[in-house]
């Protein structure tokens, strides 16, 4: 009888020899995926940490549509606003050049189209939105950077990193301003943009240093955000003791608005230190780089839910319902160490554009529609509970939570395959797995699934960020179903060691030698692969130091020791072996020349360059939609994942009749070590048997009816025959 279970496995098989050749995939967002029975937006985007908010026209419809750069890994992320919401749009990323740090849009020469600003080393890179007939695309304008006018010579218009600066109409002139934290940085600089007054046309960057103690008030740094308000500053370049102040600043976000309607900018301000927004109100004399601000908000908005916002909030005043009216969105502005999974923090804005009313409505705007699991998601695929469809397990280094003493909470979520062969749906069944979070195993759980131990379900290794692996026994002793003790063990080598590598270890079990029974290959944060022999027995493991150094293979790059590799082992339909990694880059490795190598340096293929969603990439691979390809899903440091299927076109050709129904046994079963195979089929039928993560075994012809197994070892085993007119695959149990 056709199982559609095992055909998918059997495809999987079949696909190996293609996807070691050609490595194609092409993304897709289509893949359903469930919490609590309610479809996600946009679950494949791959998850936000520290976003920055602008609008722009993508598609020249005259709709402002939605710009997000994420200061984690530099991402771009693109969002067509299409009636009362978002689609995610990544055919709009590749238009945009290289970006670090922090980004703004602005329209800087008139014409009605977002240009960039960004940062480059020490100051602004501006790029020019050159778009035409719907065809998005920039060009560099500066270089390298903004220069201004300070103190009659010209330099660089100094922004740190760390930062993000305003850019904005200050005075009012009808050109954008530069508000800044200058080099020492306790005072904000005032850079007016003097195109208007020169006479020149939109396309004319001209700054010159006007005020450098702008707003005449100072942050004090002082274990606290509240600024002294009415500083004198000096009578030269407003800073009275620059030496004093020098090391104050270390970080800040300047917004600037009119909060009271009274024409003239006020200021909202995060700090590195701090969870909360200040609000700085000016005064109403004089021309905006001449007054001060008089009050302060530190708890803003204290009227509304004031922002708190752990760690170092960034503020953006945009437009993001489409009702004409400008809103606050809200999010920080440092990579790690912060708040990552309820990080886009939106107010509507029931008041106008010039006397804003900020009322808060959610803590995770667009990520809500995301798998999010917060920093450095990492997906396994695995049929947990024998339904024949891959099931996603999904962890992380963990949610941001500050009550833990890491700062972060580590588990393991799982989404069941509730869709079918052909579609998958992945429905949310918990977010704590086994209730691993319980283990006291701190940061960063990363699973690997097998019988080790050779009683007929599936254990689970778990690696962290410590470096080392655990071991959580299954005591249910039934196929399909997996209990666990709640307790865990150090798995140890050969010596009775417990194995610590180090930092963040990324275990994989595979039968790497061909021996029959799990080798385990461990990933590090130094970008080198651990090879552990298992020099044991399929039903008592006993792991053996082989290598550190395993294949030669090293993901860091020339001026950094941080490669943080993240193995994926398979078998290719030659039984050749295959090798990917993940890697901090956010690059794929490719590997083969393994077998009967493994003292060697492995054959490095082409690194998979056209997929790159961040830092961290984790790969985890399966057939997922019956179409004979492989298929890749991805994590990365940002705590979501993308899916790609396996390109069409790629593969050899071969045909399959799915819907064959081929009539055949095999028995005993359970056996020890002789199968009997009754069929009809001629001499030349093909059969394969697999362990059931798809590893294959034996393979042989059908010329005789009895095939001996003596090589393995007990447990679940999938027989596969192959014809002209399908293929039929059987479950069987050693004994």
């Amino acid at each position: 009888m056709f199982n559609p279970f095992y055909f998918c496995l059997f495809l999987l098989l079949l696909s190996f020899n293609a996807f070691s050749q050609y490595l194609g995939f092409e993304r897709v967002d289509s893949i359903k995926v469930k919490h609590a029975g309610v479809l996600k937006n946009y679950p494949w985007v791959g998850g936000i940490n520290s976003a920055q908010f602008s609008t722009i026209d993508y598609n020249n419809d005259n709709v402002e549509d939605l710009f997000i750069f994420d200061r984690t890994g530099n991402k771009v992320l693109a969002f067509l606003k299409v009636g009362n919401t978002y689609e995610y749009a990544p055919q709009y990323e590749a238009a945009f050049p290289i970006l670090q740090s922090w980004v703004l849009l602005r329209d800087y020469n008139c014409d009605g189209k977002k240009d960039i600003f960004s940062y480059v080393s020490g100051g602004i890179g501006v790029w020019k939105n050159t778009s035409t007939g719907g065809i998005l695309s920039f060009e560099k304008v500066t270089a390298p950077y903004i220069e201004s006018i300070q103190y009659n010579f010209t330099t660089n218009l100094f922004v740190s990193r760390a930062d993000i600066p305003d850019i904005n109409d200050i005075d009012g002139d009808g050109d954008l301003d530069v508000l800044t934290f200058g080099v020492l940085g306790s005072r904000i600089e005032y850079h007016k943009n003097l195109r208007v007054e020169m006479g020149y046309d939109c396309d004319s960057i001209i700054y010159e240093l006007k005020n450098s103690c702008c707003g005449h008030f100072l942050e004090t740094g002082n274990n606290t955000n509240t600024c002294l308000l009415k500083d004198t500053c000096s009578a030269n370049s407003n800073v009275d003791n620059p030496q004093k102040d020098q090391l104050k600043h270390t970080g800040s976000t300047i917004l600037s608005l009119d909060l009271n309607n009274d024409n003239i900018k006020d200021l909202l301000l995060g700090d590195v230190s701090f969870n909360n927004i200040v609000a700085l109100t000016n005064d109403t004399v004089g021309v905006n780089m001449n007054t001060s601000m008089v009050t302060q908000d530190t708890a803003f908005p204290s009227y509304n839910t004031p922002i708190n916002l752990d760690l170092f909030p960034a503020t953006f005043y945009e437009d993001i319902d489409g009702d004409g009216v400008k809103d606050l969105i809200v999010s920080p502005n440092v990579e790690d160490d912060t708040e990552n999974t309820k990080s886009v923090w939106t107010y509507k804005n029931n008041g106008s554009n010039t006397q804003p009313n900020f009322n808060f409505i959610e803590d995770n705007f667009i990520q809500k529609e995301m798998i999010e699991y917060g920093r450095s998601a990492y997906p396994v695929l695995f049929d947990y509970n024998n339904d024949g469809l891959l099931d996603l397990f999904v962890s992380s280094f963990g949610k941001f939570d500050p009550s833990q003493t890491t700062g972060y909470s580590s588990k393991i979520a799982l989404y069941e395959n509730t869709g079918t062969i052909s579609e998958p749906i992945f429905d949310l069944l918990t977010e704590d797995f086994g209730n691993f979070s319980s283990l006291g195993l701190e940061r960063a759980l990363y699973p690997t699934f097998a019988d080790i131990d050779g009683d007929t379900d599936i254990d689970v290794l778990l690696g962290n960020y410590e470096g080392k692996i655990n071991i959580v026994e299954n005591t249910s002793n039934s196929i399909g179903i997996m209990t666990f003790a709640g307790t865990s063990s150090a798995v140890q080598d050969d010596n009775s060691t417990s194995i610590d590598i180090g930092a963040s270890a990324k275990p994989f079990l595979f039968d790497i030698d061909s021996d029959g029974d799990y080798d385990l290959v461990i990933g590090e944060e130094r970008g080198n692969l651990n090879y552990y022999e298992n020099v044991g027995s399929p039903s008592s493991h006993s792991f053996r130091l082989q290598s550190e150094t395993f294949g030669g293979v090293e993901t860091s790059e020339w001026f950094t020791t941080i490669g943080n590799s993240i193995p994926y082992l398979f078998k290719d339909n030659s039984n050749k072996t295959i090798l990917l990694v993940g890697s901090e880059r956010g690059d794929l490795f490719h590997y083969d020349s393994i077998d009967n190598n493994l003292n060697g340096n492995f054959n490095g293929l082409d690194t998979i360059k056209t997929i790159n969603n961040g830092p961290n990439a984790a790969p985890a691979i399966g057939q997922l939609n019956n179409d004979a390809y492989l298929d890749l899903i991805i994590g990365n440091e940002r705590g979501g994942l993308s899916f790609y299927k396996g390109e069409q076109g790629t593969a050899p050709s071969t045909t399959i009749n799915e819907q064959a129904e081929l009539k055949w046994s095999v028995y005993p079963n359970p056996f020890n070590n002789t199968l009997v195979v009754q069929h009809s089929f001629n001499l030349n039928t093909q059969y394969l048997i697999t362990d059931v993560s798809g590893q294959l075994l034996l393979k042989g012809l059908l010329n005789k009816s009895i095939i001996q197994t003596n090589s393995l070892a007990s447990g679940i085993y999938l027989f596969t025959i192959k014809t002209d007119s399908g293929v039929s695959t059987k479950k069987i149990i050693k004994q």
